[in-house]
């Protein structure tokens, strides 16, 4: 493969007429795909899949903290589901954080955050008061809080009569 931090086929005509929301040519590296394609890589397991389905079926009825002991308490598949949910989330944004990870790229493949944030805020407070340990899942916060300002700047691709 080429050069690591070689810009991926922006020498190319089609490449050159893209550009960002912002005006400016794109920056997406090889790095760049190579560790959205690795974080991937990592959650695409059978447990993942378990806990995707756990989450958007069973979990998503949960409404709260307390619930959310009642229903899983610590140990129980249901808390461990939750966490391994909420990995991805906090991985990405711990690399991100770091600039590992390209955050225009992560937004685009995977959306904003917003709804899996939003379901799982009560319930990682709640564990940060639990466990006394307010860094908890502060790196999946920081991915959302991102992620909200990223797609307020970033308009859908398609106009509403292509969708």
């Amino acid at each position: 493969m080429a050069k690591a931090n070689k810009r991926l086929s922006l020498s190319s005509e089609r490449n050159k007429a893209r550009k960002t929301r912002e005006g400016l040519a794109s920056t997406v590296t090889v790095d760049d795909v190579n560790v959205l394609l690795k974080v991937a890589e990592l959650y695409d397991t059978s447990y993942d899949f378990e806990a995707a389905e756990w989450f958007w079926g069973q979990y998503k009825q949960t409404t709260n903290y307390e619930e959310f002991r009642d229903k899983y308490p610590q140990g129980s598949k249901g808390a461990q589901l939750f966490e391994r949910f909420t990995s991805k989330f906090e991985l990405a944004g711990v690399l991100i954080e770091y600039g590992f990870l390209d955050d225009n790229l992560y937004f685009d493949r995977y959306g904003d955050v917003q709804a899996e944030w939003e379901m799982t805020r009560s319930v990682i407070y709640g564990i940060r008061r639990e466990w006394n340990y307010p860094r908890f899942r502060e790196n999946f916060e920081l991915l959302a809080a991102r992620g909200r300002k990223w797609s307020e700047s970033h308009a859908p691709k398609l106009k509403e009569h292509q969708l």
